[in-house]
């Protein structure tokens, strides 16, 4: 018995003498975070250079889809203000559409309307995580930003400014996907069909109303997106300019929240976008969501990092 006492003594007082073995500790919150947003930047970069994959195929049917489905990037780049980032603007509610953007590498642009924004996790990624992720609701494909504010005609979908088209009911792509109620296109019911008929009806847009004159393409239409990847070449004074994915205003847009895979803010001024980021990031927070903040380098083959001092914290 005093031997026993004896050696407990010791090795209390020998810190490092008798130490026992302990088991790993399970890793912190903010550790796992990190994890999963080094994850979904390597995600987002594979997405992003992933221009062999033009044949999005819907998930249960395996009917055709737009590539904003399965492949590259969906984007809103939007200003911080009094208001969730993600809900719709009382202008997209009246006009029925939110403007989005697509970005791949085969067709990117080079600068950015709002230098913070957010990103959507596209149907094929959503299925493959288990998480929320968006299936339905985009209407129309413009190859370039449309400047469609203000514009009802068919949810934005119609140009204002284009030569005289009498638009009817041409057939559009009659398939029962699970978008079939929103897409539609404008290019498809002038009946353009080809990049040549396409850059007829829209001409060198160096005119008054610039990009304002394209037709649109049906959304799910896997033509008008070879397409629209197609005629970027043929438009090289346009080559800094995103395209514009037009989503239905079907709701005010909350439940988008849950279905951001990120904040982004462009790394190009870093000093004036970081706390705009930090905003989008606090209100997700605030609505019992979460998504990381990643770095956007549009000059990058690999533009999406993450960086943890990008994060909010209660010093921020």
């Amino acid at each position: 018995m005093k031997m026993a006492c004896f050696v407990f003594i010791i090795c209390t007082a020998l810190v490092h003498g008798c130490a026992s073995v302990t088991s790993p500790q399970p890793p912190t919150v903010a550790n796992a975070r990190a994890e999963q947003s080094e994850q979904a930047a390597a995600d987002l970069n594979r997405l992003f250079n992933d221009v062999q994959q033009n044949d999005c195929r819907e998930i249960g049917t395996n009917l055709p889809r737009g590539l904003y489905y399965c492949s590259g990037v969906i984007i809103r780049a939007t200003s911080d203000g009094d208001y969730l980032p993600w809900t719709h603007s009382p202008a997209s509610m009246a006009r029925g559409s939110a403007s989005f953007s697509w970005f791949r590498k085969d067709d990117h642009p080079t600068v950015l309307l709002s230098g913070s924004g957010f990103i959507v996790r596209n149907a094929v990624e959503s299925h493959r995580l288990g998480l929320p992720g968006f299936d339905e609701g985009f209407i129309c494909l413009f190859p370039k930003d449309a400047s469609t504010g203000g514009n009802v005609l068919h949810n934005g979908c119609i140009s204002r400014f284009a030569k005289p088209v009498i638009h009817q009911a041409h057939l559009q792509p009659d398939i029962p996907h699970h978008n079939a109620r929103f897409a539609w296109g404008s290019c498809e019911d002038a009946g353009i069909t080809s990049l040549e008929q396409w850059m007829d009806y829209t001409g060198d847009m160096l005119g008054d109303y610039s990009t304002s004159t394209q037709c649109s393409w049906n959304v799910d239409s896997q033509n008008g997106w070879r397409n629209s990847l197609a005629m970027q070449t043929h438009y090289p004074l346009f080559d800094f300019y995103w395209n514009e994915l037009l989503m239905a205003t079907v709701d005010d847009g909350y439940s988008l929240k849950d279905m951001i895979s990120a904040v982004f803010l462009d790394v190009s001024n870093y000093d004036q976008n970081i706390q705009p980021a930090r905003n989008f990031q606090r209100k997700l927070i605030a609505n019992n969501s979460y998504a990381p903040i990643l770095r956007l380098d549009l000059s990058s083959d690999q533009p999406f990092s993450f960086h943890q001092e990008d994060q909010i914290t209660e010093a921020h």
